[in-house]
């Protein structure tokens, strides 16, 4: 399925002195990737931009180029869109390991390919399926957060007021390698996919994400579509400022017809 509408925008928030979340919409080749460069660490903007700049290019040139030499091998258990995604991610990992120590950034990419979305991401930066009247968080946070809901210790009420919240648990360009947590999902008609850094994920509860969304698309008419595409972007990121505007905030929605 190739048949989709796609907006993407960033913002530096009401805090940060400088915007470190990079984003690429490439819809000529189904991709969508976000990437926010870790805050407190030298360099956060330069690695989100290098991370994005490596995988857009790899993955570019992996799906043009059937000969290319693969930098990690291939896992043949796991669909060539996964090898592909996660051998860019791991290539930009080296790049950014190898630049600085210390620098380092999250991220969450998306590939569409025959009705098929593949997803690969490392971080807290997530990706969301709307689906009907429904939100489900696809992704799954590495983090402190994360790690200590999953134990049962607090809940993901308690996560937001959580002390160490912020503290990332996997990230680019931290370690000489990494392992990105991948899944394949399958698309149907109005499908909405967001793509968001922890600035938009870490403001908004998942029903305010639903409403804002649901409620910029009350008929999905096909001529204005784009528009409320755009709209619901807009309506994101301004209401996470509204709520504090704490970090930069990037949001990318890909919505199938």
């Amino acid at each position: 399925m190739s048949n989709f509408l796609v907006c993407g925008k960033t913002d530096i928030g009401l805090k940060r002195h400088r915007n470190e979340d990079n984003y690429a919409v490439e819809p000529e080749y189904g991709l969508f990737v976000v990437a926010d460069g870790m805050g407190g660490h030298a360099g956060g903007d330069m690695a989100s931009s290098m991370a994005i700049e490596t995988v857009k290019n790899f993955i570019k040139t992996a799906l043009s180029d059937h000969e290319i030499t693969w930098p990690f091998g291939m896992d043949h258990s796991l669909p060539i869109e996964i090898n592909i995604i996660s051998s860019g991610m791991r290539l930009a990992n080296r790049y950014i390991f190898n630049a600085s120590k210390g620098m380092g950034t999250t991220m969450v990419a998306l590939l569409v390919r025959d009705n098929k979305a593949y997803i690969c991401h490392a971080g807290d930066s997530r990706l969301y399926r709307i689906r009907g009247n429904s939100i489900e968080q696809i992704t799954e946070d590495h983090s402190l957060a994360a790690e200590e809901i999953k134990r049962g210790t607090i809940t993901k009420e308690q996560a937001r007021n959580y002390s160490l919240k912020h503290v990332i648990t996997r990230a680019i360009g931290i370690n000489a390698d990494i392992t990105c947590d991948c899944s394949v999902e399958s698309i149907i008609s109005k499908d909405i996919f967001l793509l968001c850094s922890d600035g938009l994920s870490g403001m908004l509860e998942e029903a305010e994400i639903l409403d804002i969304i649901k409620s910029s698309h009350p008929s999905l008419v096909k001529e204005s579509e784009e528009g409320l595409l755009e709209e619901s972007c807009e309506k994101l990121i301004k209401r996470a400022n509204e709520k504090g505007g704490h970090d930069n905030i990037t949001a990318i929605l890909v919505k199938f017809k």
